[in-house]
């Protein structure tokens, strides 16, 4: 697939002023280059193939690197002190707390559906690999575990060798129709890297069982049926 550099910019809300021209860079978190995001201002819908016109990235390169993790899990602290990350009444993480973190509920609503919106409404992952990086690790997830303990977790027990994780909070565009993505399961976005992973790394948490989530439940069954 040929990716537009110069495709259309997502809206930004930052003022601007008249005779400034816009550049991906000047829209970016402080710190930010096209080096660290070299996804961002292309439009999400072309790059998941979700413009009804059959093309995009390959669901099945949706996907993240354990250096990617690692950089989060900076990123993520750096949120949480300039207040961008903020406790709610579901999730009273405690801010000083780099163990734990906010669960991935929170950083869904405050941090990556924000942050991908003004990137252009693609995932996380093809924020940071807009030409894909093909699966070879399914990493599956609660969701109420908190953030630092699940980078913690799937960094430390990355399988050697493997290059491309999906991890469906990452791999998923939150801003877009995911509902029309895991429509008919067997096709879902957590069907098809199952289907290219060659390794299944289940990260469990402090709060509850990880098969308390359906969702997690079809995926072991899935990944048993295919062997």
């Amino acid at each position: 697939m040929a990716l537009d550099m110069a495709a259309p910019r997502p809206d930004s809300s930052r003022p601007r002023a008249p005779n400034e021209a816009w550049s991906p860079a000047a829209e970016m978190p402080q710190g930010w280059d096209m080096s660290t995001a070299p996804g961002w201002g292309m439009d999400g819908k072309e790059l998941h193939g979700m413009t009804g016109k059959g093309s995009g990235i390959p669901i099945d390169s949706w996907c993240v690197s354990r250096e990617d993790l690692i950089f989060l899990r900076a990123e993520i602290k750096k949120a949480i002190a300039k207040g961008e990350i903020k406790p709610t009444a579901r999730d009273n993480f405690d801010v000083t707390d780099h163990k734990f973190g906010p669960n991935m509920y929170t950083c869904c609503d405050q941090y990556f559906q924000p942050l991908t919106k003004k990137a252009g409404s693609m995932s996380w992952a093809l924020m940071r690999h807009p030409e894909g990086l093909k699966c070879d690790v399914f990493i599956t997830h609660c969701w109420i575990e908190g953030i630092f303990e699940f980078i913690d977790k799937a960094v430390n027990s990355w399988p050697v060798g493997k290059k491309g994780a999906y991890v469906c909070i990452l791999s998923n565009p939150q801003n877009l129709d995911i509902a029309a993505l895991i429509e008919v399961p067997r096709e879902s976005p957590f069907a098809k890297c199952l289907d290219s992973a060659t390794h299944m790394l289940v990260v469990p948490n402090r709060s509850t069982s990880i098969y308390s989530r359906l969702w997690c439940v079809y995926e072991a069954w899935l990944a048993s049926t295919m062997g």
